[in-house]
């Protein structure tokens, strides 16, 4: 089991926009333990049956995903798992995954990878998702966001003082539903 870590938040931002969008389709890159997934299935679950909200995962799963699998087989909802390098998952799984309501992107910090993920999650979204990144502070994640097109997606900064900042971002279309953070 992975101890919890001081740093590691419970991105409550993540579960106010869950609520807000009644979202039941979540993608996380970066699990980590899973409390965060599992977190974010009960509080879509607050809205949607356990058998209707779709959990996908991308991450080393250093225990093999066994913690996360065990957290999400408590919620019944549905899940899969995704173990290795997103530069190399994620490509080959978003061509069979569904558009998703909310993705959080929590990977590695190299603007390499956090490029990759961006540009492979920004293919699951509809005009309702919330894209969510993390460690804005790292100099490859905040290349990354910085270079997001303006004319296409909205990026809205937002400070935590307990997580630095976390960009929040939507398809230009609309704004995004939550309440200031």
């Amino acid at each position: 089991m992975v101890a919890k870590l001081p740093w590691y938040g419970s991105h409550s931002y993540l579960n106010e926009y869950i609520r807000l969008n009644s979202c039941r389709r979540l993608m996380e890159i970066g699990v980590l333990d899973g409390e965060n997934a599992r977190t974010m299935v009960e509080v879509a679950m607050e809205k949607h049956p356990p058998g209707e909200v779709e959990y996908y995962g991308f991450d080393f799963f250093e225990d093999g995903g066994e913690e996360v699998t065990r957290r999400l087989k408590e919620t019944r909802c549905k899940f899969k798992l995704f173990r290795g390098d997103t530069l190399e998952t994620l490509p080959k799984a978003v061509k069979d995954l569904p558009k998703m309501d909310l993705i959080f992107i929590d990977g590695d910090k190299s603007y390499r990878t956090a490029k990759s993920d961006w540009e492979n999650s920004k293919t699951l979204m509809h005009e309702r998702t919330g894209v969510f990144v993390h460690n804005y502070e790292f100099s490859g994640v905040r290349r990354m966001v910085d270079s997001i097109h303006g004319d296409s997606y909205q990026v809205t900064m937002m400070h935590l003082p307990s997580e630095g900042y976390v960009a929040a971002i939507t398809m230009k279309k609309r704004k995004p539903s939550m309440a200031k953070a």
